[in-house]
């Protein structure tokens, strides 16, 4: 039976993948990028296929707890009760007789967010260009140059950091493989068991 991981498109799946290389995730599963609704969308119709877990990974946004009621609406319309809040360390439901779900809500199940808040937290610790980066945005959003949305702002950090590495530009996911990033932060290590819980 098949294990499907379903995630918010292209940039997530190359993040994920170079974690999982970096920490020798077994390859027991099937990622898949779904664009905009897609992953709601198809969740109810993955359920009635020969699948024996789906793991779901989705921005919390603006609202957390919106996206959260959303998902909870479309698991248990097919039968399964979910907690009234994401689990901290990403939720997981085993259930008789069903496939067993699991879901994490970027960038930690908590706080309002999505994928680039996540990576952020995977910046060194020993880092000082983020600092700087930071007073940059203050500094056009003061001016009101800024062209990015507020919404965008955690997308405009990230992309400005990988910008001032010494590949300038590096994608998220080849930043993970290059090392700019650091995958043993906390928070990553425990998206990394949350993914062997589900699938391993």
């Amino acid at each position: 039976m098949e294990q499907l991981l379903l995630v918010e498109g292209k940039n997530d799946l190359h993040v994920f993948w170079n974690i999982f290389e970096k920490h020798s995730v077994k390859q027991s599963f099937r990622p898949e990028g779904k664009d905009g609704d897609g992953i709601y969308k198809s969740i109810p119709i993955y359920l009635k296929t020969d699948v024996s877990t789906i793991g779901v990974v989705i921005d919390a946004d603006e609202n957390i707890n919106a996206k959260w009621d959303k998902l909870k609406s479309i698991f248990e319309a097919s039968g399964y009760d979910l907690p009234e809040t994401p689990t901290q360390t990403g939720t997981v439901i085993k259930k008789t007789d069903y496939p067993t779900i699991g879901i994490w809500i970027m960038p930690d199940n908590d706080a309002n967010g999505m994928l680039e808040d996540f990576v952020k937290q995977l910046v060194p610790s020993d880092d000082l260009l983020m600092d700087y980066v930071e007073e940059s945005l203050d500094k056009i959003e003061t001016d009101g140059v800024n062209k990015y949305k507020a919404i965008h702002k955690s997308k405009a950090r990230i992309h400005t950091w990988l910008a001032w590495q010494e590949t300038p530009g590096t994608p998220m996911g080849l930043a993970i493989k290059k090392t700019f990033l650091d995958t043993n932060k906390e928070l990553c290590l425990k998206f990394v068991d949350w993914i062997n819980d589900l699938f391993n």
